[in-house]
């Protein structure tokens, strides 16, 4: 008897999560959403169990629309508790940092006032200020020293 009571405990626990499992077509559906800017459909799948945290290969919710400066989608995310710091593990970017290197000053801006850390490093310890000015984009760096940014992590040549 003891055995059918944890089974079946162990079977409602786990419904809630195999409930919440997204298919592969709903994931290409939820992720073009993020990416296309469209509110509405973002908004259903969290309203139906979605978490705003769930990543895809390793990418946010929010890295994903913050990389395609969808900014009404990354203000949704956030205001639904998205993790404004959460760090890709092979890019060691930050939704903010994508933002930054793209040039999106709008994004990052919002993303500074929602407590984006301007100071994690990349991958190779290199600061978000050295690949900005990497890319020519003068007023983006003034922006991020302006945010808080420093200036350290690798200054050699080649950092990795």
């Amino acid at each position: 008897m003891k055995m059918i009571k944890a089974l079946l405990l162990a079977a409602i626990l786990l419904l809630p999560v195999a409930a919440f499992a997204m298919e592969g077509e709903q994931q290409v559906e939820y992720t073009q959403a993020l990416r296309d800017g469209n509110v509405k459909m973002v908004k259903k799948y969290l309203d139906s169990g979605t978490d705003v945290n769930e990543k895809f290969f390793a990418w946010s919710a929010l890295q994903i629309a913050a990389n395609q400066n969808q900014l009404a989608v990354v203000k949704f995310l956030v205001e639904r508790g998205a993790e404004v710091n959460y760090v890709h593990p092979m890019t060691k970017m930050s939704a903010g940092q994508m933002a930054a290197y793209d040039g999106y000053t709008e994004l990052v801006k919002y993303l500074g006032s929602k407590g984006a850390d301007w100071n994690l490093k990349l991958k190779g310890d290199v600061s978000i200020l050295r690949v900005v000015r990497d890319t020519g984009n003068t007023k983006m760096v003034d922006l991020l020293i302006s945010m808080g940014a420093k200036d350290d992590g690798c200054k050699e040549e080649k950092c990795f």
